[in-house]
């Protein structure tokens, strides 16, 4: 029998980052104002019918699979979370409980399946990245959005660096997110069969006022305590890039969102 509380084991819904923080909704509105432009410009260039079975798997607070239930209202859109508490008043769409690391769907059930800011954040990535090109039918379409931190660990500013880096380590100890992972997405669509492959990027800043700038304060403050906790950072640390980030003189790539998609090849 396990001893361990359920509520201290490791993972994004038991993190600093899970729904049952106060904070967590109006942070996740900040990423979809950052993220929804890429994702929109993303799909305003799939050749998709109007009648087609969509997923959008974690789909978090709701807004991409909002905003697909208005562009196609002839579809069906399933949107799934494991904590779907941001989901339920959203029309025009059915939400379905999921864990996308143990559940599955039918094979070739869905036209197009959108995966985005999910995958980096789960150990079981590649799996569920190759369960999930199964579930789209032939001449279908998966799309895969997620962030990098890689600008942020570049920086030549070692304030700056240094609470990414501490950021970095805290997402891979107490999640087991890489963050680094999506660099290379185009290259795991090919590895899984699928054609027609492409990929946008946006860069996202700090210090400049830009949703992306909000989403990464919303972050840090939220991840402050445990960083603390931790030793990651101490409170001097997290008051000093307070000040940096609100000079007028500082600005700096942060973070970048990718989107990347491929077809599941026809039969012959």
């Amino acid at each position: 029998m396990s001893t361990t509380d359920p509520a201290e084991e490791p993972g994004y819904t038991n993190s600093y980052l899970g729904d049952q923080h106060a904070g967590q909704l109006a942070r996740m509105r900040t990423l979809e104002r950052a993220f929804d432009p890429l994702s929109q410009t993303v799909f305003g260039q799939l050749p998709l019918p109007d009648k087609l079975t969509l997923l959008d798997l974690g789909a978090g607070a709701g807004s991409f699979a909002g905003w697909l239930s208005k562009r196609h209202p002839d579809a069906t859109v399933i949107a799934t979370d494991i904590d779907t508490r941001f989901l339920n008043d959203i029309p025009g769409i059915q939400v379905v409980t999921h864990n996308a690391a143990t559940d599955d769907f039918p094979a070739a059930y869905f036209d197009l399946v959108h995966v985005r800011a999910l995958l980096c954040h789960l150990p079981e990535r590649e799996d569920i990245l190759t369960r999930a090109t199964t579930w789209v039918r032939p001449g279908g379409w998966l799309v895969i959005e997620d962030l990098s931190l890689r600008p942020s660990l570049r920086t030549a500013n070692p304030l700056f660096r240094k609470i990414a880096q501490a950021g970095f380590t805290l997402l891979e100890q107490s999640i087991g997110s890489d963050m680094l992972w999506a660099d290379t997405l185009p290259d795991r669509l090919g590895e899984r069969g699928l054609c027609n492959i492409g990929y946008r990027t946006l860069e996202g800043r700090i210090g400049d006022n830009s949703p992306a700038d909000a989403f990464w304060a919303a972050t840090t403050a939220q991840a402050g305590p445990t960083l603390l906790k931790l030793g990651l950072l101490t409170q001097d640390d997290l008051d000093a890039m307070a000040r940096l980030r609100a000079s007028a003189t500082f600005t700096e790539a942060a973070l970048t969102f990718i989107s990347a998609w491929g077809q599941v090849p026809e039969r012959d």
